[in-house]
């Protein structure tokens, strides 16, 4: 692998592999080129295309390479890879070689003698379909703020395939802004604030459009315990004594959307703060809720949504309503029934990434505003949502129309092209063309510090791994209703320029000609359609071609009327013997002349016989051996046994002659018991008593 590196006053600035698409030419893939740059000697940077082109082609593409495999067609050859060329010249092979020879890369074939214009490679191809220009300003109608609308492309499988999306954010578009704000006990200085926050929040709304809407929302938590306290007189008023509050509630929607600031302020003023037991809160039921009942929020079609949830505490999600033996899934489904959210106590808390796909789904963009101690907390939650910021509260809020103010202009600043769910075997990459592109992975094309009216683009590559037919996917910025709808096809078909003769001459007058081969009618077969198989069956016609190893002439020919017709080797030469198994190129040479030649198969049912037959005299061998072992074993103990039987004899003699051997050997002194007139005999320390029958 070849380098480049670009050196600046003895400090590597740059340094580039010259791998993948790019690579040196020449035999000179290991080298590597310096570019040193010394400002003191002024050498320009212009020498970087001149050492560039070092090579006399300079940095060339790849060598493009067909993998065919099996190719019995042209379908089959423009299906192994994304550089296979079918020619279909008329007489392009030779006598005895495989019509596979037809399929190579493009180059290849020319190089064989095949007319460029005799050579079936179908390439992608793109047609866009609708294309509409950029809106100059808003004006009640649908704005197109993304360009092109629809576009058909029709894939070659393994080939990427690129276009330009390109993206302008009209003038004064529509903003709706729904604040969720949490009205647990602790909030109840920032509720103090938000009622007096209307004018302001209306005032930096109107900088950014002249059609902006305001809704309300409220939350706590479930109303089971152990999240609140179930007592009823706690359930109707859930906070101290010296305060007035209202019911404990899981979400309530206070305010649909509305331009007017007085039925804001109207509405908020009249909120009440709750309570509950623990800390985390029901946020993420409430932003579900908020997100998926459009027609009660009053969300519009043609508008930037904005979510803002105010909260000074965490939140519960999915899998901690089993503590109030809640064990059915969110549905993410609108259930909102005069204004309240009815499934609170029945169904669990939302999972994050459940909630990230229904407020990507709905164009929501979140702003959490929330205070110091919880931030970390919506920063890790804010990483996993698409679309979303987090200010930091202070603590009665007071700093809350700043915050929005800086969130949205943050997120309007940057713009994510991504897509929805792809077709199987489909890849998307993006490339951002703008003044600060940022790479958040290949599945998105991300601008930043984008301006309302700045026109940007992205380079959209696609691939299709297989054959596809009539598939789609749409492509849009987050966060904006636009969509590009990409409509998908493949080319896995050849369209062959046929002679319309369906008896050609070349096929013996007995088929047709298909991209420049024989397709031949019933009961003929072979490269020309030479050979009549009458009432045969064509593969067990083939089965005669098969070598012993079960290969059909050994790869090296065609089965021809059920005999084999050897191909030519690289070389020249021919390959050989009744499966085409020989060749003389395997040989070994001396002095440049073969040694022998092709030796005779192995003969495979003398290996198979052999083989049993060796396996048998094992068997019988370790069966004699086992044998042989247990003979000798109940012989040892045989032997034993009479050896014993031996010894035991001595017990049968008579007692005279047992008492005078051991009056011979060992010294006998008689003793009184005192305790008794019997007599004892001691013999070697052992005392016994005598026998009084002598």
């Amino acid at each position: 692998m070849g380098r480049i590196a670009l050196i600046f006053n003895n400090t590597l600035v740059e340094s580039y592999f010259l791998s993948g698409s790019i690579q040196h030419n020449c035999q000179a893939e290991a080298a590597s080129i310096f570019l040193i740059i010394d400002m003191d000697h002024h050498l320009p940077f212009v020498l970087l295309p001149l050492v560039l082109s070092v090579a006399p082609n300079g940095l060339c593409q790849k060598e493009d390479i067909c993998s065919k495999s099996l190719v019995n067609s042209c379908n089959d050859c423009i299906r192994s890879g994304p550089y296979c060329a079918w020619c279909q010249q008329l007489n392009f092979t030779k006598a005895g070689e495989q019509e596979s020879a037809r399929c190579e890369t493009q180059a290849k074939l020319i190089g064989r003698g095949c007319k460029e214009e005799e050579i079936i490679n179908p390439m992608s191809s793109q047609q866009i379909q609708k294309d509409e220009s950029f809106s100059t300003s808003f004006n009640m109608k649908e704005p197109i703020q993304l360009r092109p609308q629809k576009i058909s492309l029709r894939l070659r499988p393994g080939l990427p395939t690129t276009f330009s999306v390109s993206f302008k954010r009209v003038q004064g578009y529509p903003v709706d802004l729904y604040y969720l704000m949490d009205l647990s006990f602790s909030m109840r200085d920032d509720l103090e604030n938000v009622k007096e926050l209307g004018q302001d929040l209306f005032a930096a709304l109107k900088k950014i459009t002249a059609h902006a809407q305001i809704g309300f929302g409220a939350f706590v938590d479930k109303t089971v315990l152990p999240y609140t306290n179930t007592n009823k007189n706690k359930l109707q008023k859930p906070c101290n004594e010296n305060y007035e509050c209202q019911a404990a509630f899981g979400y309530r929607h206070v305010l649909s959307m509305t331009p007017r600031i007085e039925e804001f302020k109207g509405k908020v003023t009249k909120q009440l703060i709750s309570g509950n037991l623990d800390s985390p809160e029901g946020s993420l039921d409430a932003m579900m809720q908020s997100a998926v009942c459009g027609d009660q929020i009053g969300w519009r079609n043609s508008s930037t949504r904005l979510l803002v949830l105010a909260t000074d505490d965490g939140f519960h999600m999915a899998g901690d309503g089993k503590l109030a033996g809640i064990l059915e899934p969110n549905d993410g489904n609108c259930h909102m029934k005069n204004t309240l959210y009815t499934k609170s106590n029945e169904m669990d808390y939302p999972s994050v990434g459940h909630l990230a796909t229904q407020l990507e789904k709905n164009n929501i963009q979140p702003i959490f505003a929330v205070t110091k101690n919880v931030e970390y907390m919506y920063k890790q939650l804010s990483s996993m949502i698409p679309k979303s910021e987090v200010g930091v509260l202070s603590q009665d809020s007071n700093n809350v129309v700043q915050l929005i103010e800086s969130a949205y202009n943050r997120l309007s600043s940057k713009v994510t092209l991504t897509h929805d769910t792809l077709p199987e075997n489909i890849r998307v990459v993006y490339t951002a063309r703008c003044e600060y592109p940022r790479q958040e992975g290949d599945n998105k094309g991300v601008c930043d510090n984008v301006h309302v009216g700045q026109e940007i683009s992205f380079d959209v590559t696609v691939t299709t791994d297989s054959c596809i037919e009539n598939q789609t996917f749409s492509i849009r910025p987050l966060g904006i209703k636009d969509t590009l709808t990409v409509t998908l096809s493949t080319s896995c078909e050849c369209l062959c320029n046929n002679p319309r003769e369906s008896s050609h001459q070349l096929c013996n007058g007995n088929g047709s000609i298909s991209c420049g081969i024989c397709s031949c009618r019933q009961h003929f077969v072979g490269q020309f359609c030479e050979c009549s198989i009458g009432n045969k069956d064509e593969h067990s016609l083939r089965g005669s071609c098969l070598s012993p190893s079960g290969t059909e002439c050994e790869s090296h020919g065609d089965c021809v009327c059920g005999r084999c017709q050897c191909h030519t080797t690289a070389s020249g030469s021919s390959y050989y013997g009744d499966f085409c198994e020989c060749d003389n190129e395997h040989c070994e040479k001396f002095h440049n002349k073969l040694c022998g030649d092709c030796p005779e198969p192995p003969n495979v049912m003398a290996i198979i016989w052999g083989s049993i037959g060796l396996v048998a005299l094992i068997g019988i061998f370790l069966l004699m051996l086992i044998k042989l072992l247990i003979y000798m074993k109940d012989l040892k103990e045989f032997r034993k046994f009479e050896n014993e039987k031996k010894k035991s004899k001595w017990a049968e003699l008579p007692k005279s002659l047992v008492l005078e051997g051991l009056n011979a050997s060992l010294e006998l002194r008689p003793l009184i018991h005192p305790s008794s007139s019997r007599h004892l005999i001691v013999v070697e320390g052992f005392v016994c008593p005598d026998d009084p029958r002598g």
